[in-house]
């Protein structure tokens, strides 16, 4: 054996013993396998699909909370049992079931990854986390989850809970969160190395999310309280306090472009960007100030109706809503009718429905979706009264 590999198990020796890793595991799996969430992605380890599943949930949990996901998630497995299922599916199907999650790209980047997992993989969910990154919206850190949640393999696995764990517990600098990064994810792969990797990470996110919070940690009932350099010094401060922003603000027209016979026009947006390929009333840009009324500038039924507010996560958005009586007679297509709560389904944030409120008041209005033969972008929607 060469210098190097002698070199190697010294480094290692000296790592193991700065970081006992010991001191962590044993203590955390054994509270974790007592106070773990029950939570439906973490039921079917034992089963051949659990791997698609932790794929689902990672795709959903970005940027998203535990409870917001869970809804969804369970509607999501329902329509789509498994990834050959998911496979066969259409953007439009999988945004519907998407409406109200937020973060469109996320489906779509799960719909893609579904293809070429069914395609290229034979339909089985590569182990390998440099193979993972590859796929459409499949990052550092879900890479990473998904080999050690649905494989229970060794990574680097660090999300904001888990960040919050180990900086506490070995006491970095709080205030350097990003250049701590990669020390805390190289302590995690310590960390799944030494034990079981998916009760490992697991128990991490639970702790950070239940226990060892942002604000008021719960130390007298963590498992890692003999070891916590925080605990043991009292200094728990995780993150800087935040410099409020002030949100931008911005304005447009929406218009409800009405048929004579109570249909409205619809359009989808652009196939990137914000909100991307989700469906739409017309709208103006939004912009800083109220744009120029340069859409059916000349058409005189136009009539001001309101106005509906929207946050977006850097942005707040003002909508004047504009209903426009529009005279055709060009309706070809299927009708698949909707209840009108149904109308949040085809439009991202369930802003389509709220419009709609602005025109009517009244619960028993049914709603048909008519679909275009062509490529066009637009579908009309027709409002009929229930008997």
């Amino acid at each position: 054996m060469g210098y190097h590999f002698y070199f190697y198990i010294i480094i290692l020796l000296l790592i193991t013993e700065m970081y006992k890793p010991n001191d962590i595991t044993y203590p955390l799996i054994s509270w974790y396998k007592s106070n773990k969430r029950n939570l439906p992605w973490r039921n079917a380890f034992n089963h051949e699909n659990a791997p698609y599943q932790i794929l689902v949930s990672e795709f959903m949990l970005q940027q998203t909370t535990v409870a917001t996901v869970l809804n969804y998630y369970d509607r999501f497995i329902e329509r789509w049992p498994t990834n050959k299922d998911l496979s066969n599916a259409t953007e439009d199907e999988v945004l519907e079931i998407w409406s109200g999650l937020g973060y469109y790209s996320r489906g779509i980047n799960l719909l893609k990854t579904s293809k070429i997992i069914f395609h290229d993989y034979s339909n089985k969910i590569p182990k390998d986390i440099d193979t993972l990154k590859t796929f459409p919206g499949v990052g550092e850190y879900m890479s990473s989850a998904i080999a050690s949640i649905a494989y229970n393999l060794p990574s680097k696995a660090v999300d904001t809970n888990i960040q919050r764990v180990i900086t506490r517990y070995y006491q970095l600098d709080f205030k350097k969160p990003a250049r701590n990064r990669k020390k805390v994810q190289d302590i995690v792969l310590l960390l799944t190395s030494n034990d079981s990797p998916r009760d490992l990470i697991q128990g991490l996110m639970d702790l950070g999310s239940s226990l060892c919070t942002p604000k008021l940690p719960d130390c007298e009932k963590c498992p890692l309280k003999r070891g916590c350099n925080s605990y043991k010094n009292n200094k728990f401060e995780f993150t800087l306090k935040k410099i409020k922003k002030i949100i931008p603000q911005r304005y447009g027209r929406v218009y409800l472009i009405e048929r004579t016979d109570g249909s409205y026009l619809l359009e989808r947006r652009a196939e990137k960007g914000l909100l991307a390929k989700t469906y739409q009333f017309p709208t103006t840009d939004w912009c800083e100030a109220m744009p120029p009324s340069d859409f059916l500038e000349s058409y005189q039924k136009m009539n001001v109706v309101g106005k509906v507010n929207h946050r977006f996560s850097h942005f707040t958005l003002e909508l004047t809503v504009i209903k426009v009586d529009y005279e055709s007679s060009d309706i070809k297509n299927i009708t698949v009718k909707l209840k009108r709560e149904k109308l949040a389904n085809i439009y991202s944030g369930r802003k389509l429905s709220l419009i709609i409120k602005k025109l009517e008041d009244g619960t028993n209005t049914l709603v048909s979706l008519i679909y275009p033969v062509n490529n066009t972008t637009s579908v009309e929607i027709r409002k009929v009264q229930n008997n």
